[in-house]
């Protein structure tokens, strides 16, 4: 950690003892899906208060509801927006039929791969209003909307804004 990062840490600890609440809270990238962005147990932070005050961007790396466990969360990135159509095709993102520039994408793992997160192609698929699409950046070792049953999530699942420490 950073010098910048204890510091945080230390004035959160002092707000809790304070008993003061704060909506930024750290954590550890708890897997390897969102390498080489945030690595795996790469200390994060996650502001909740963030998307009261601004919207949902694409790019955005936040963290949602599970959709398929109710207690857990995940960290995604946001690459389409409602009413945008989305497809992957050989694990490259298209929305309205033009490929994002995505630089930070991993397709390699250093953990033991899953064969079924393995999904190189998806959709199209029209993003409802108010939902968004999302996927990890390492895009062959990743739970995200190409798997979920429903592949879009509500803009009020999405919980948190997240930085990496190092950001």
């Amino acid at each position: 950690m950073k010098w910048s990062d204890w510091s945080l840490t230390l004035a959160m600890l002092l707000l809790s003892a304070c008993g003061l609440q704060t909506d930024v809270r750290l954590r550890k990238m708890p897997d390897s899906s969102m390498e080489p962005t945030i690595r795996k147990q790469e200390v994060v932070r996650e502001d909740f208060s963030h998307f009261a005050k601004q919207s949902v961007k694409r790019l955005d790396i936040v963290v949602v509801k599970d959709p398929g466990r109710t207690q857990q969360t995940l960290i995604k990135r946001v690459l389409a927006l409602p009413g945008e159509t989305v497809r992957v095709v050989d694990y490259r993102t298209y929305v309205n039929g033009k490929a994002l520039d995505e630089p930070y994408v991993s397709l390699s793992s250093s953990a033991p791969l899953t064969p079924l997160l393995r999904v190189a192609d998806f959709g199209p698929l029209t993003v409802p209003a108010g939902e968004y699409f999302l996927l990890a950046d390492n895009r062959i070792d990743s739970y995200d909307s190409r798997l979920w049953k429903k592949s879009t999530l509500k803009s009020q699942e999405i919980l948190a804004l997240v930085q990496a420490s190092s950001n």
